[in-house]
């Protein structure tokens, strides 16, 4: 990593880490008409409704994980969102961004849809970030997977 020195921890409220889960099948229903079939946000872990899948849509089950991952560069902490989508047989695509928290709405940073069949990986942009702010500082990691 060159200069940047990852430090991967458990998580906690005001603490610098990472905090991964796995999610099949949800989304927030603005989302599902953008084409996006499930996610993973740091605050809430599964991302609202699922939608369901038939057919051609659901060759193999989708396996999905994000993480909120974090590091000092330059001596000032930094953050980022980091999304995996394997799909056995289904071309799709993983997103990753750090959008900020309730009232204020928006991305901070994508990683924009990365395709691919099987697996995709999507990493975000690190932004800086004050981890003893109450909201975290630059908003949440999310990610999310559809087709």
């Amino acid at each position: 990593m060159g200069k940047h020195t990852a430090r991967k921890t458990l998580a906690v409220i005001g603490s610098v880490g990472i905090v991964a889960g796995i999610v099949v099948g949800a989304a927030p229903a603005s989302a599902v008409e953008r084409g996006v079939v499930g996610g993973w946000s740091e605050r809430d872990g599964a991302t609202g409704q699922g939608r369901s899948l038939g057919g051609d849509q659901l060759r193999a089950s989708p396996s999905h994980r994000g993480a909120a991952e974090s590091t000092t560069i330059g001596g000032t902490s930094h953050k980022r969102a980091h999304g995996w989508t394997t799909w056995a047989g289904v071309r799709h695509y993983t997103t990753a961004q750090l959008e900020h928290y309730w009232p204020a709405s928006g991305v901070i940073a994508t990683s924009g849809r990365k395709y691919g069949t099987g697996g995709t990986e999507a990493v975000s942009p690190w932004k800086a970030f004050n981890p003893n702010a109450p909201s975290n500082g630059n908003g949440q990691a999310r990610t999310y997977y559809g087709r």
